[in-house]
C-alpha cells in the first residue's frame, strides 16, 4: 500500500472506521518510540501517514494515572510496561499474578481481584486511587478468545459462548461502569473540575460481540455520547488485533509469523489511542492493527484464568509473585430420583391412570437409565452423585439399577412404591424403611446414609424413624434453598379449625417442650424442592394436578443458571442443587439441556465441586454440629 511524506492537520482525517497499520519493518526502532503509524480508511485505500517516529513525549502521558485490566495476560503486560515507559503511574489489574518489570515499582501497583463482580471491581478502583489518586486512563483488556478451539458457529458449544461472553462482555461492562463513577466521584471531589486526559480504550480478541463491526456500532456507537456527561472531552475507543506475532507462542499455535506484528506493536496502538494530545480528535472509532494479514495472535488455554478471590499486593519483585486465593467454593449436587413404575403407584396414583401412564415408568427404567448413565459419563461426575431409588424400582428392574450401582455413585432411599407419608400409620413407615434397608444393603453392600421422601412428603414420624435407624441425612426439606441445615424437632403444625372462634387458633409457633429444648435433630437436611427440580415443570402427569410438561427446557435451564449464579454472588460457601428423574431428563428433548446445564456448572472451574449427597451432609456437619 502506498504512503503519503507529510502529517494532515487532524481536521483533514474522513469520518470513517479506520485500521491502524505497522509496516513490517518498523517494529526494531527505538523502544521508547512508536513504529510508522498509518491510519487507513476501511471503505478506503489511501494512507495517511501521521508521523515517522514518534517520542514518548508525543503522548504527554507524564504522570498519568493507568488502570489496566487483564494485566498478565501477554497483550496486557506489554500495556503495562508500554505505559510506565510513557511516565504514567500504572495499577496492573487480573485476577492472576503477572510477572512484571519491577524497575518502576514506585509507579506499579499490581492487584489481583475477582472481575466479575461490580463490588470486589470497585474495591480494586477504590484501591488505585488510595495508591495514585484519580484514574485518567482505562484500558479494558478483553481476555477470553476461543480462536483457538477452531469452531464454526454451527458446532460452537453453548458453554464456551456462555464463557466468552460473561468474561469479554459481563466484566468490560463492569470496568467501564466502575471507572466512569471513580471519575464522577473524584471530579466532584475536585469542586467538578474535570480529569485530564480522560479516555477508555477497549483492547479486544476480535471475535464476537468484540469483532470490529460488533465494537463500532454496539458498543462504541452507544458509550461515546454518553460518556461525554462525565467529561467533557472524555474518549472511548477500540483496538482489535489483525494478524499479530506471539512470540512466546509454540510453533503450531500461529499460521505464519513473518512481517506479522508483534504485541508490543498492540500496547503502543493502545497507548495511542488513549492520548488527547495525540488522539484528541479520535473517539467512538474501532482500530484493527495489523500488517500483511500473515500470523494470528492465538490466545492458549492457560492464559485463561478461573475467577479467584479478592486479594491485593504492591509488586515488589518478580521472585515473590502474589499469591492466587481461592474464591468461594460452590457444592454441586446432582441427585435423580429413579421412580419408574413406582411413581405410578403411590403418590401418582389415580384410579383414571392407563396404560399409557405405566409405560412412561418402563421407559424411565429401560431407557432414561441408560441415557442418564452415559450423559454422566461423558461429563466426568457418574461417581459423585446419589441416586434415590424406591425398593419396587430396585427389585423391578434389577439390571439397570445394577447398572446405576457399578457407576460409583451413592445410592439412597425413596420409599418403596413412592408412598406419601401422610397415607401411612407410623408402623407402616416402619415396616417400609426396614424393607428398603434390606433392598440397598443387598445391592450395594453397605447400609444406606441418605433418605429423600417421595414427594417431598416427609413428616416428624418420619424423621424421628429416620434418627432412630442411624440415617445421616434426608433431602426432602426446604427451610433453606442453598445451605445444609439440621433437621427440626418441632410439634406438628396444625390446621385453623374455622368453625371454632378465632381466639382458638390465633398462636404463634408452640416453643420445643422442656424435656427436648433443642429445635434441631443430629439428621442433616440437604435441602431440594419443586424450583431445583425436572419432573413438576417439564413432564406432563394426566392425573397430577402439579405437573405442567410443556415448558421450553431453556427456561427451566436459565432459572437454574439464575439461581446459581445469584447463590454465587451472595452465599458463603453454598450448596447447588440439581434433581432428575430418568422419566424427564432422560427423554430426548431434556437430557441435552442438562447435559449443557452441567457443562456450564463445571465451567466455573475450581469454583465448584460435584459431590454425592452423603459427603455434603458430612462435610456441613463436621462444621456446624455441637452437643
Amino acid at each position: 500500500m502506498p504512503s503519503t511524506s507529510s502529517q494532515p492537520e487532524s481536521s483533514q482525517l474522513p469520518s470513517l472506521s479506520y485500521r491502524l497499520v505497522f509496516p513490517c519493518q518498523s517494529t526494531q526502532r527505538d523502544q521508547q518510540s512508536f513504529p510508522f503509524l498509518f491510519f487507513a480508511p476501511c471503505l478506503k485505500y489511501n494512507e495517511i501517514l501521521l508521523e515517522d517516529i514518534m517520542p514518548s513525549s508525543f503522548l504527554h502521558l507524564d504522570g498519568l494515572h493507568v488502570f489496566i485490566t487483564g494485566a498478565a495476560g501477554n497483550i496486557g503486560s506489554r500495556a503495562v510496561q508500554e505505559f510506565l515507559d510513557q511516565g504514567c503511574r500504572v495499577t496492573a489489574h487480573d485476577v492472576k499474578p503477572a510477572e512484571l518489570d519491577i524497575s518502576n515499582s514506585d509507579r506499579l501497583h499490581a492487584v489481583v481481584r475477582e472481575t466479575s463482580f461490580e463490588k470486589d471491581f470497585r474495591s480494586s478502583m477504590e484501591e488505585a486511587q488510595n495508591r495514585f489518586g484519580p484514574i485518567n486512563i482505562l484500558v479494558a483488556n478483553v481476555s477470553v478468545s476461543e480462536e483457538n478451539s477452531g469452531y464454526p458457529i454451527w458446532s460452537l458449544p453453548v458453554d464456551v459462548w456462555d464463557r466468552t461472553y460473561r468474561v469479554n462482555a459481563r466484566d468490560t461492562y463492569i470496568a467501564i461502569k466502575q471507572f466512569l463513577l471513580a471519575a464522577k466521584f473524584a471530579q466532584e471531589n475536585l469542586e467538578n473540575k474535570e480529569l485530564e486526559n480522560l479516555s477508555i480504550v477497549i483492547a479486544a480478541n476480535g471475535r464476537g460481540s468484540f469483532s470490529q463491526t460488533g465494537l463500532q456500532y454496539g458498543l462504541l456507537k452507544e458509550l461515546k455520547s454518553e460518556i461525554l456527561q462525565v467529561n467533557r472531552k472524555a474518549r472511548i475507543n477500540s483496538v482489535v488485533p489483525g494478524w499479530l506475532d506471539n512470540t512466546s507462542s509454540n510453533e503450531g499455535d500461529s499460521i505464519s509469523r513473518r512481517k506479522a506484528v508483534g504485541p508490543n506493536d498492540f500496547a503502543r496502538a493502545i497507548a495511542f489511542l488513549s492520548s488527547h494530545h495525540a488522539a484528541g480528535h479520535i473517539t467512538g472509532e474501532c482500530l484493527a492493527v495489523d500488517t500483511q494479514m500473515e500470523g494470528r495472535l492465538i490466545w492458549k488455554a492457560n492464559e485463561v484464568v478461573k475467577i479467584s478471590e479478592p486479594s491485593s499486593s504492591v509488586m515488589q519483585s518478580i521472585s515473590r509473585p502474589i499469591s492466587q486465593p481461592t474464591r468461594n467454593k460452590i457444592r454441586v449436587a446432582v441427585s435423580i430420583d429413579l421412580d419408574a413404575v413406582s411413581g405410578w403407584l403411590g403418590t401418582g396414583y389415580s384410579p383414571e391412570n392407563v396404560l399409557a401412564d405405566y409405560s412412561a415408568g418402563f421407559f424411565a427404567a429401560r431407557v432414561g437409565v441408560p441415557r442418564l448413565l452415559n450423559m454422566l459419563k461423558r461429563v466426568g461426575i457418574a461417581d459423585k452423585v446419589t441416586w434415590f431409588i424406591p425398593g419396587h424400582s430396585a427389585e423391578s428392574f434389577p439390571q439397570e439399577v445394577q447398572q446405576v450401582v457399578a457407576s460409583g455413585c451413592e445410592i439412597g432411599l425413596h420409599g418403596y412404591a413412592h408412598e406419601g407419608a401422610y397415607s401411612l400409620t407410623v408402623q407402616q413407615e416402619r415396616d417400609i424403611l426396614e424393607r428398603c434397608i434390606q433392598i440397598a444393603t443387598k445391592l450395594t453392600g453397605k447400609r444406606p446414609i441418605g433418605y429423600r421422601a417421595p414427594l417431598y412428603q416427609v413428616r416428624e414420624s418420619t424423621l424421628d424413624l429416620l434418627e432412630e435407624y442411624g440415617f445421616e441425612y434426608d433431602a426432602s426439606l426446604t427451610d433453606h434453598d442453598s445451605h445444609p441445615f439440621f433437621a427440626p424437632r418441632r410439634p406438628p403444625l396444625q390446621p385453623i379449625d374455622y368453625t371454632k372462634p378465632a381466639s382458638s387458633w390465633m398462636h404463634p409457633i408452640p416453643p420445643p417442650s422442656k424435656d427436648q429444648p433443642q429445635d434441631r435433630r443430629p439428621l442433616v437436611e440437604v435441602p431440594c424442592n419443586y424450583y431445583m427440580e425436572d419432573m413438576t415443570p417439564m413432564q406432563f402427569l394426566p392425573h397430577v394436578h402439579n405437573s405442567h410438561g410443556y415448558v421450553d427446557v431453556r427456561t427451566i435451564e436459565q432459572m437454574w443458571r439464575d439461581r446459581f449464579l445469584w447463590i454465587r454472588e451472595h452465599e458463603e460457601n453454598p450448596i447447588f442443587a440439581m434433581l432428575m428423574h430418568p422419566d424427564t431428563s432422560g427423554m430426548a428433548h431434556v437430557i441435552g439441556m442438562v447435559e449443557r446445564m452441567i457443562r456450564w456448572v463445571q465451567s466455573w472451574g475450581g469454583e465448584v465441586e460435584f459431590m454425592q449427597t452423603g459427603d455434603i451432609a458430612r462435610w456441613w456437619r463436621e462444621d456446624n454440629w455441637t452437643e
